[in-house]
């Protein structure tokens, strides 16, 4: 199957396949806390009548004992009424990593700072100056980031990538390998996977989640970067938000089962060996089971 997509087989028989081969299984009952969790707030799909699909992107990482929120969508309120309605109290957030300068992952950081105003904010340091005037607006003082660093235990930025615009993104040493967040892949996927495994010492991802900026990319530039992405051993694929609606049908074609669908909703769990992909429940739904 590789070959065939190599060998730039049509592209209209690939997609007619796609949707096919996307599976997605219900996450493990009882209290017990997984050794990782992600929760896609805010992206322009929807995986729940209640939560409204909006341009930008926004998760919520739950690893160690932790709880970090990458990147915060494009409207404030949303973001509010998501973190809400998915049971996520702002307060409990201790860092926000905010991937690059534009708005549609920058914008709501604001307003959940001003629900908790303990939380740490990590913004790049070539953010413009405009984005530091609106943090001290609200008594926020953005750690400026230049080089890696560590978060918190387990939980790494790969400080600045060079690109138009440069980007932070989230790493998390799990047990079961590497797991990565993106957030608009402005430098390009590629490389900010590249610059991951070189920073961490790994030669594969787990799962490679967020923006993956195909959206304007010919075919065969999203056949390329799909093989590349799999000589790089990524092993499991959650094209969201800016990734451009060519790519998600076209990803499935290689991966398979190891393909899923994002949107504002979902919950990735990662324990005991495997990646679970669900869709959390409305309040409203779990009262009445």
């Amino acid at each position: 199957m590789r070959r065939f997509i190599r060998d730039g087989a049509a592209t209209a028989v690939c997609l007619c396949l796609a949707s096919t081969w996307v599976c997605a299984a219900e996450p493990d009952g009882g209290d017990r806390q997984p050794e990782l969790e992600i929760r896609v707030i805010f992206d322009n799909t929807s995986a729940r009548e209640d939560l409204r699909r909006s341009w930008g992107f926004s998760a919520v990482v739950d690893f160690g004992g932790h709880r970090v929120l990458f990147d915060a969508g494009s409207d404030p309120i949303l973001l509010l009424q998501h973190l809400e309605k998915m049971q996520i109290d702002p307060k409990s957030i201790e860092h926000a990593v905010i991937s690059h300068q534009h708005g549609d992952h920058l914008r709501g950081v604001y307003w959940v700072f001003e629900k908790n105003p303990k939380m740490k904010v990590h913004f790049l340091d070539c953010f413009p100056e405009e984005a530091f005037r609106r943090a001290a607006a609200v008594n926020m003082k953005p750690h400026r980031v230049t080089e890696p660093f560590e978060v918190v235990p387990g939980i790494y930025s790969t400080g600045i990538v060079q690109g138009q615009p440069p980007e932070q993104s989230l790493v998390i040493e799990t047990s079961q390998g590497l797991v990565m967040l993106v957030g608009c892949s402005h430098p390009g996927v590629v490389k900010l996977v590249e610059t991951a495994q070189m920073q961490r010492k790994k030669e594969s991802i787990r799962l490679l989640l967020g923006g993956f900026h195909m959206l304007r990319k010919r075919p065969d530039q999203i056949k390329t970067a799909i093989n590349r992405l799999q000589d790089l051993k990524v092993l499991t694929v959650m094209p969201a938000h800016c990734s451009g609606d060519l790519a998600k049908e076209m990803f499935p074609i290689l991966y398979g089962e190891q393909f899923h669908t994002a949107g504002a909703g979902r919950r990735i769990v990662l324990d005991k060996g495997k990646v679970v992909v669900s869709t959390l429940k409305a309040e409203k739904e779990s009262r009445d089971e």
